[in-house]
């Protein structure tokens, strides 16, 4: 029990994108024979329960304005789908745009070069700040786009904006420089109710009553005293959704497909609330990520692809306490840089 308490806190500690929120709803779970290895997955329509292809589900993407692919970031499953999806989606119709949560708005000039292959991919990786999963994970994503040669978002704000939010409020965007303004949202405050439940809920909080209730409910429920860290994770949410809804803007007939961490787009929070917000009228579509050990909340998506667990991180205790005290420090160590 204690290290499944410790696993939460190091997991929040970085906000992560891949935190999921607990289930109310179990339905059914996927026989465990049909996923042998870490990239099998399956996929379900949340709609009539049966198991489709990733070819039908290109099928059945079309007509939407977005699709998001929510990911667990270091599992080969999910990769594994999102390069086969948007294969499929191109085969269909070439009018696509690729948006990244990997990628951050600073990045974007930089970014396209690489696209118009006028730097290489060891330049792009070292300047334009890749993850360090890039050429295992997301290399196929971006060198897909390239050679089709269709657009990529860098859509994310950059780590250290996150920082300053986190650190000193949204009340800090007036501070930055012009140019730092506009590698973030807008807005980084709204948000509905039910994601400030879900956010609070993840870090270790309470509030579950509101999260039970429904989302309609929860949206009319008493505000909840909100963090500096949440408005962090609004940093990301708003700055994605604003980088979407910009990129349909310039490409009103393309299908965007976004990648980013399954927690922001679960249950149509996080980034795609935020993008409804934006346009009430686009068609949205999520695609979930769950473990075949777990119940299956078909509300996470409107499609699910289930997927075998990820190893345990820490067994022994003394471990965890070890990566818990270097994430403190880092954090502790880390600066809100405004110029």
């Amino acid at each position: 029990m204690m290290l499944n308490k410790l696993n939460v806190i190091l997991t929040t500690l970085v906000l992560s994108s891949s935190l999921t929120a607990c289930s109310n709803t179990p339905t059914s779970t996927v026989p465990k024979n049909e996923i042998r290895s870490l990239h099998d997955y399956q996929l379900q329509s949340s709609n009539s329960k049966k198991v489709i292809s990733v070819s039908d589900l290109a099928q059945e993407l079309q007509g939407a304005d977005v699709v998001f692919i929510g990911e667990y970031h270091s599992h080969s499953a999910s990769h594994l789908l999102q390069m086969q999806l948007l294969a499929e989606l191109h085969e269909i119709d070439p009018a696509l745009v690729l948006s990244m949560e990997q990628f951050t708005r600073d990045k974007q000039a930089l970014l396209q070069q690489y696209l118009d292959n006028e730097i290489g991919e060891q330049t792009l990786i070292k300047q334009g700040d890749a993850w360090d999963n890039y050429q295992s994970d997301y290399r196929p994503l971006v060198e897909f786009a390239r050679e089709q040669q269709f657009p990529v978002i860098a859509a994310n704000t950059p780590i250290n904006l996150v920082r300053c939010v986190a650190k000193q409020g949204p009340e800090v965007i007036s501070k930055l420089s012009k140019e730092k303004q506009n590698w973030i949202a807008s807005d980084v405050t709204s948000s509905s109710t039910e994601y400030q439940q879900k956010f609070i809920e993840a870090m270790g909080g309470h509030g579950s009553k509101h999260h039970k209730k429904g989302k309609q409910e929860a949206e009319h429920a008493a505000p909840v005293k909100l963090s500096n860290s949440f408005y962090a994770q609004l940093a990301r949410d708003n700055t994605m959704a604003e980088s979407i809804y910009e990129a349909l803007k310039k490409s009103p007939n393309s299908l965007v497909v976004h990648t980013n961490g399954a927690f922001h787009s679960d249950s149509h929070l996080g980034t795609v609330d935020a993008l409804k917000r934006l346009d009430p009228n686009l068609k949205i579509k999520v695609v979930s990520p769950q473990f075949i050990n777990e119940s299956i909340d078909w509300n996470k998506g409107d499609y699910i692809y289930t997927i075998k667990p990820m190893p345990t991180r820490y067994i022994k205790k003394e471990n965890m306490d070890k990566a818990i005290r270097a994430m403190m420090a880092k954090r502790k160590g880390s600066k809100c840089e405004l110029s």
